[in-house]
């Protein structure tokens, strides 16, 4: 609002010099080093976009999959020539240590909207015939994109860095750059451009205390009384894939969600139990079995006697 009045008044009076001054992304300009081959526990390299390739012709010379640096404009194949995207023909999925159903997701989501981001490493097979050597990604990381929109501007791994404050802004987090050395600390995350659902959203910040998240978004500044701090829309947002828990509903009301099939409880009943019928039994972010928390489930337990 403040920003809105400032620029009304500057309009209406012509005062250019009163604008608000133009946000500066320093993760905007793309990284001078290579970086190539860095793959490191605390570095943020060697991570890329993958998309699946949907030219139509025998494999493995087709149908395999378009790996490309993540905010970088080209890519180092694995013969060592350099282009906006390299053609791999395999997968190693079993270097990720994740069950089929886990990477039937990745593979379903990368063939479906190609929001898959993926840290590995890329390589050459060879394959018999004249079919000569191919590409092949060996993976050690998959991200999947939750929102439903391509992800625009930067993308950066999100974590938080256990700082409290009693005033605001207050930098809470700390965002590092895909395939680059730039850190920088942030107040917030702006989530309008998301455009998913409060639950989502509530899902995916967990996420971020929980395991780190990754965000595509532009720089924005926030404002406080006394102070301003830097921030980040988020357009694309992406946590990482893992197995999941399996959890079972039980109790005589089919109102206990645990990681014990078969769980018994006594047989009185009350109104609320009603409401978990319809509910999602399912391990959430903290890594524990629960009911998943939905605009639905809440308002069905506030006032069960409506149901």
């Amino acid at each position: 609002m403040q920003t809105r009045l400032l620029l009304t008044v500057c309009a209406v009076l012509g005062l250019t010099a009163c604008a608000e001054p133009m946000v500066v992304d320093e993760f905007a300009a793309e990284e001078t080093a290579d970086g190539d081959g860095k793959a490191d526990g605390t570095g943020t390299y060697t991570y890329y976009q993958v998309t699946a390739d949907m030219n139509r012709c025998a494999w493995p010379r087709c149908g395999g999959f378009w790996v490309a640096r993540a905010n970088r404009s080209t890519t180092r194949c694995f013969d060592g020539t350099y282009a906006e995207r390299c053609y791999v023909a395999e997968m190693r999925w079993s270097n990720l240590g994740l069950t089929e159903a886990t990477v039937d997701e990745i593979n379903g989501t990368i063939h479906r909207d190609g929001q898959v981001l993926m840290r590995g490493t890329l390589g050459g097979k060879t394959y018999e015939g004249d079919l000569g050597r191919l590409g092949e990604f060996k993976p050690t990381e998959a991200w999947i994109g939750r929102g439903p929109h391509a992800p625009t501007g930067p993308l950066a791994i999100v974590e938080e860095i256990g700082v409290r404050c009693i005033t605001t802004p207050c930098d809470t987090f700390r965002e590092k750059k895909l395939n680059s050395s730039a850190t920088a600390a942030i107040a917030e995350l702006g989530w309008d451009a998301a455009e998913v659902a409060d639950e989502d959203i509530s899902r995916a910040i967990t996420e971020l205390f929980v395991r780190d998240l990754i965000v595509a978004g532009d720089r924005y500044t926030v404002r406080g009384a006394t102070s301003s701090g830097k921030a980040r829309t988020v357009t694309q947002f992406y946590t990482r894939a893992r197995d999941r828990r399996a959890c079972y509903v039980g109790g005589c009301a089919g109102q206990l969600c645990s990681d014990r099939e078969g769980t018994v409880s006594t047989c009185e009943y009350r109104p609320e139990y009603a409401c978990y019928q319809s509910a999602v039994c399912e391990e959430q972010p903290e890594g524990e079995c629960g009911w998943t928390e939905t605009a639905a489930l809440t308002a069905c337990l506030a006032d069960p006697a409506q149901r």
